[in-house]
């Protein structure tokens, strides 16, 4: 590495994010709490950072992100989200644009009660009277006295958006509004899961876990015998950490799209990164 940094006691913590009715954890779904496969140790203190490091040759998000994967044109998805009384529908394609990303087509939008409304992409599956959701990803709203874009651009979602896993409509919120005119407000309305077209671009992918090191002091904990989760120590670098599980950092970028990106190749001490590609 050539870099060092103070170390300091590694610290197992959790985030959970609230949903109004249905619940969620950092990465995928309701696993059960995993295992640390080793405990937090003092460790004994290293030099000062050289200032010089930031000299080094860092390498850059467009070195790590994979190509997209399908040519411009090209559904990747598509599915009607309709409410259980029918009252309310729109039709939803995702298709590949010629910028590397994707473009979500809206049409055939129905309602009987116009109001405010948000189309969101979800990262979990998702049902009626589910509340607000942590983990969206891509979003676009309109007013009731509006029809909806026919189209958006999902910039955020990247060139591998399938880990999305539902599109929702949920009534928005207005400014000022008296909230018990309508009480559902925030809460979704009709929901629709996503299947995707898009091909793995690392098939056969597998996470070793090498021993601790400088960069890449973090804990590792399992689920159902499998590595499932590393915490971020201080300190931690995406390429160190990326050598310690034997794979690349656009690997782990793929399995962790929510993951914050830095340019520094610094990691947020304390957040969780998800290392099971089915856990994607």
């Amino acid at each position: 590495m050539g870099r060092t940094r103070t170390a300091t006691t590694a610290v197992i913590g959790s985030a959970l994010v609230g949903l109004l009715l249905a619940g969620c954890t950092a990465f995928g779904g309701d696993d059960a709490i995993p295992t640390p496969t080793r405990q937090a140790a003092e460790r004994t203190a290293e030099p000062a950072p050289d200032p010089t490091r930031d000299a080094d040759p860092v390498e850059t998000e467009t070195e790590h992100e994979p190509e997209q994967a399908l040519p411009t044109g090209t559904v990747a998805a598509e599915t009607d989200v309709v409410s259980p009384s029918g009252e309310t529908s729109i039709h939803v394609r995702v298709v590949a644009n010629d910028r590397g990303t994707f473009d979500a087509q809206l049409s055939g939008y129905r309602t009987t009660n116009p109001q405010p409304m948000r189309l969101e992409f979800r990262h979990r599956p998702a049902k009626p009277l589910d509340g607000w959701d942590g983990s969206v990803r891509e979003t676009v709203e309109w007013d009731a006295a509006v029809a909806p874009p026919t189209s958006f651009t999902m910039g955020q979602a990247g060139p591998h958006p399938d880990y999305l896993r539902s599109v929702v409509l949920v009534p928005a919120t207005a400014a000022d509004e008296d909230s018990s005119k309508r009480p559902w407000a925030g809460s979704v309305l009709a929901a629709a899961d996503l299947r995707w077209n898009i091909p793995n671009p690392y098939p056969g992918l597998r996470v070793t876990v090498g021993d601790d090191r400088p960069g890449a002091y973090g804990i590792v904990t399992e689920v159902d015998g499998r590595p499932a989760n590393y915490l971020v120590a201080h300190g931690d670098e995406l390429s160190t950490v990326s050598e310690r599980f034997g794979i690349t950092p656009a690997q782990v970028q793929w399995m962790n799209p929510f993951m914050e990106q830095r340019d520094d190749d610094w990691l947020l001490e304390g957040s969780t990164l998800n290392i099971d590609p089915a856990r994607r």
